[in-house]
């Protein structure tokens, strides 16, 4: 029987808070007729760190109810895995690649599994249903992460800087996305979890939480005005929701106010706009 994960009790015990919200772009709202919103977004901090965000392709009619549904499943399915995540988000030691593969060509598995079960219990096809998916679970050591299409995964790490000459570094926050950016060859061409899904499609990978202080999944919609075209650039307010959500300040009526203000709006395609958060309150022990 292999021995329990060895975890460094040394380090600061940490708390996360997490906060999500889906809002109908204003596109939808205004079409004749009006669309519901295609996107879902959902976050726990217990048992452990984890969230997920899901787009409903505009082209197939019960995209809502897929992207939902899938969201749910996702963070329902890593809470089962509980047992499974800890060995290879909380131990020390490295873990076996294939191991982490594995794992990720389980949860591509379930997702289409999941919107193929819909669909049969719907009588429709599952292309009625088909979504891009996001999801992160976060662990003492590491996280894993899963992107199948389009859309954005941030990570927020405190980096040390310092202002003067001779002063002690403080830390600062540093704002990186993981994958690639999940389009096609086409403006609006995307990949999603459907029956035709390969696992060569799906981007996933396992990140160290080495001075993790923050995580934020963005649907393609919220990401037009906080992440640049080329992925290179993340906007700063990202930092600071982050920042008001450790502190507990943040709510969705805070969100959604942004993301129906002019200036959010102005310029951008009038997409629904999904944002999942996660914020990392270090304690001492």
């Amino acid at each position: 029987m292999p021995a329990e994960p060895n975890l460094s009790h040394s380090e600061p015990m940490s708390t996360w808070s997490a906060l999500y919200v889906a809002t109908t772009g204003l596109s939808h709202l205004e079409g004749i007729p009006p669309l519901p919103c295609q996107d879902a977004a959902g976050a726990a901090s217990s048992p452990r760190p984890m969230l997920a965000v899901a787009d409903g392709a505009g082209s197939s009619p019960a995209s809502d109810l897929g992207a939902r549904t899938l969201v749910a499943a996702m963070l329902r399915l890593a809470d089962t895995l509980e047992v499974q995540l800890a060995w290879l988000l909380d131990a020390d030691a490295e873990p076996d690649p294939e191991a982490v593969r594995q794992l990720a060509a389980l949860l591509v598995r379930h997702a289409q599994g999941t919107l193929e079960d819909l669909a049969a219990e719907l009588r429709r096809p599952v292309r009625d249903l088909r979504c891009t998916l996001l999801l992160v679970v976060a662990g003492h050591s590491r996280l894993i992460w899963l992107k199948v299409g389009d859309g954005e995964i941030v990570l927020e790490r405190a980096t040390p800087v310092t202002e003067r000459e001779g002063e002690e570094p403080g830390l600062a926050p540093h704002l990186s996305i993981l994958g690639g950016r999940g389009k096609g060859e086409f403006a609006n061409q995307t990949v999603f979890v459907d029956e035709r899904l390969t696992f060569e499609q799906t981007q996933h990978g396992c990140e160290s939480a080495a001075a993790l202080t923050g995580i934020a999944l963005l649907s393609d919609g919220a990401a037009e005005k906080l992440v640049s075209l080329d992925g290179k650039q993340v906007s700063g307010q990202l930092s600071h929701w982050l920042d008001a959500l450790r502190q507990g300040r943040l709510r969705q009526r805070d969100l959604v106010r942004r993301f129906y203000s002019e200036e959010f709006c102005r310029g951008t395609s009038g997409d629904d706009r999904s944002i999942a958060l996660l914020a990392r309150n270090m304690k001492a022990p």
